[in-house]
């Protein structure tokens, strides 16, 4: 299996105005006998879910979320060579896949932008965006699972109304954000997202690629 997940750790890059993160000692072993850490971090830090309440008034929490929704068949878009700020659309998607989308898509699927390597600089803030159509489309298609390797699949630090999460969380679906090593994935392949069991509007999740069904299932 493959983690897609980066570590989480103190002063790591956050999205612009959630809480800083800290992961310091709360007890130690000489002093205590055991060595406890005292985390300090927001429901959306580094690899993380993002919850129908995140953008939506009476939306699910992480609560209402099986790990049945998280586990399953993934399409991996690998789009190449992205400039910052680009939208990426459906004409790039289908570019990706070399040929026309399927008209069902698998619940989850995963773009690839390369902006994984940016992330913990200011670079990363300049990440590409998928287009409110192409969004639109996958949902209608079948995604219940928007997965990037971006800090959104919106545009990250100007005026905007995240249109994409509003309308993926809006049909009840799903966003995990900030994944990496995504590279050399095959375009079909199992992944499950595991979020801490925290009813909230988002968690923190370990991202999972799995390289066959029996170790999917196992």
């Amino acid at each position: 299996m493959r983690d897609l997940s980066h570590p989480i750790a103190t002063g790591m890059q956050v999205y612009p105005g959630d809480p800083a993160v800290t992961v310091e000692p709360a007890l130690l072993l000489a002093r205590d006998g055991v060595d406890v850490a005292a985390l300090h971090l927001g429901s959306h830090t580094g690899t993380h879910l993002d919850a129908p309440s995140h953008c939506v008034e009476g939306g699910r929490t992480t609560a209402r979320i099986s790990l049945r929704e998280l586990t399953g068949d993934a399409l991996i878009v690998h789009l190449e060579a992205l400039a910052p700020r680009a939208t990426y659309g459906l004409p790039e998607i289908r570019a990706a896949l070399d040929g026309p989308l399927p008209d069902r898509m698998p619940p989850i699927v995963v773009f690839d932008t390369g902006w994984a390597a940016h992330f913990g600089s200011a670079a990363a803030l300049n990440h590409p965006a998928l287009s409110v159509d192409a969004a639109t489309d996958l949902v209608r298609r079948g995604m219940r699972v928007l997965a990037v390797d971006t800090l959104s699949p919106d545009p990250t630090g100007v005026d905007t109304d995240f249109p994409v999460h509003q309308v993926v969380l809006g049909a009840d679906a799903l966003i995990v954000e900030n994944l990496c090593n995504l590279d050399g994935l095959p375009a079909r392949v199992r992944i499950g997202f595991f979020p801490l069991p925290v009813d909230a509007d988002g968690a923190p999740v370990r991202a999972v690629a799995f390289e066959s069904l029996t170790e999917a299932s196992s």
